[in-house]
């Protein structure tokens, strides 16, 4: 953790205020700053969710060059009926590491300032489930983790080996992670762990060692209320921008099949001892090996889809049902070109074969290579408007270009900075932007799904 950050912290922009709520009775207004509750200083909504529930409150507002002080009476747990402009009054707590396998350091120079945020923040895993490595915590923020039981909370372990995680983080000294996630365990805040896989580094001996470390602090071995639950592995991502950087090498479709086996049978032994099957292979380790996305089953509750572990398996049960529901001909033609990245292309291609069983539906799948990533870049989410356009340039295309809404940034912008509408102007064709879901999919590009019974 990190004795020497300062926040700097600007207070809550309330931007609405709910008509005949307590708010409104106290005289909040749109345009105040919410500043403290009860004199402990609001640095997001989660300070204020915490402190708001006492039946006494006493609120420090900034009303443009005054400062205001509000008070009230309440019952314990209510809410005022405000909205913030945003979640944060702080700007993102960002990254002080140089992980050596760190995407954003493979990133070219030139694009938006935004795409280069390194992002640590306690608050943001809580809420979001991004992982942090609690190396950018300070002592006070670690206590407010435990104060206000801010559980489960998303936590990149890498390496239980303090000198071997210290090294992939980048750092100069080792980095432990088992003594703060017992500190997490003792105060009831749950973890799910991350270790993003870099072969001949924490792989073999270290991986297993890793994991039973881990396993050690599951609730089934330590008798208590809360644990490190879950573990994802994720491989490596790769791109050609790695000029000047810790040499990595990928996993290829051999080393993916042996690491497969060699997780799959750790994955026996917690199941026999933990009841869980604890440590989860991300996705792309079954696209990499050229193996079948495993059954509903293997991913339990789904404890690390924010890691990529189970997403596909979702996609594809809900795809089925999906199918079930399709009518035998629809009363006008469709034709639509369906893009996604290399990796999940195969997964694409079986949910059109489902959709063409309608009469009527004509779809292909162009599946983009990413030249500007380049490496092992191959998910749909990285892909830019310039290798889109190439490749649909070189693909016999429908009159509809169908692009998953995790290509865009704010709805609307490549990552090249090109917005749909200027792509639409570059291919000559119309565009519709649809969320990963079948479902949605079904419904933008093929008309209304009936409703479920």
């Amino acid at each position: 953790m990190s004795e020497l950050l300062v926040r700097s912290y600007r207070g809550l922009v309330i931007v609405r205020v709910e008509a005949g709520s307590l708010a409104e009775e106290i005289g909040l207004q749109p345009g105040d700053v919410l500043l403290s509750i009860n004199g402990k200083r609001v640095a997001d909504t989660l300070d204020y969710r915490f402190h708001v529930t006492e039946p006494y409150i006493e609120l420090t507002i900034q009303r443009g060059d005054a400062t205001l002080s509000l008070a009230t009476q309440k019952e314990p747990y209510d809410l005022l009926g405000i909205e913030f402009e945003n979640e944060l009054a702080d700007k993102i707590h960002t990254c002080n590491n140089k992980c050596v396998f760190c995407f954003i350091h493979q990133m070219p120079k030139g694009m938006r300032r935004s795409l280069y945020l390194m992002d640590d923040d306690f608050r943001l895993s809580f809420l979001y489930g991004n992982y942090v490595t609690l190396t950018n915590v300070t002592e006070e923020e670690f206590q407010r983790i435990l104060e206000q039981r801010l559980s489960p909370m998303y936590v990149s372990v890498h390496a239980t080996s303090p000198e071997l995680r210290g090294r992939l983080l980048g750092k100069r000294e080792p980095a432990p992670i088992l003594p703060l996630l017992q500190r997490l365990h003792d105060g009831g805040v749950d973890v799910h762990a991350q270790i993003v896989l870099c072969p001949g580094w924490n792989d073999g001996e270290a991986l297993r060692q890793t994991l039973y470390d881990l396993a050690l602090l599951h609730p089934s071995i330590t008798g208590k209320r809360a644990g490190t639950l879950s573990v994802a592995i994720v491989p490596v991502g790769l791109t050609k921008f790695r000029q000047k950087l810790t040499p990595l090498n990928p996993p290829d479709r051999a080393y993916a099949r042996r690491f497969i086996c060699e997780v799959r049978s750790l994955e026996r032994h917690f199941q026999k001892r933990l009841g869980t099957r604890f440590a989860f292979l991300s996705d792309e380790w079954f696209f990499l090996a050229d193996q079948p996305i495993p059954g509903r089953r293997y991913y339990e509750d789904f404890p690390q889809l924010e890691d990529g572990v189970g997403t596909v398996r979702l996609f594809l049960d809900r795809a089925y049902h999906v199918a079930r529901r399709l009518p035998a001909a629809l009363p006008y033609a469709v034709q639509a070109t369906l893009v996604t990245g290399e990796l999940p292309a195969r997964v694409i291609e079986r949910f059109a074969q489902m959709l063409q069983r309608v009469q009527g539906v004509e779809l292909n799948v162009c599946a983009v290579k990413n030249h500007f990533f380049g490496g092992t870049v191959s998910v749909a989410g990285l892909l830019t408007a310039q290798d889109i356009a190439d490749a649909l340039s070189r693909f016999p295309t429908y009159p509809t270009i169908v692009l998953p809404s995790i290509c865009l940034r704010e709805g609307y912008l490549f990552l090249d900075d090109v917005t749909v509408e200027q792509f639409e102007m570059r291919i000559g064709r119309r565009v519709v932007v649809v969320e990963p879901h079948p479902t949605a999919l079904w419904r933008a590009v093929l008309g209304v799904l009936p409703e479920s019974p």
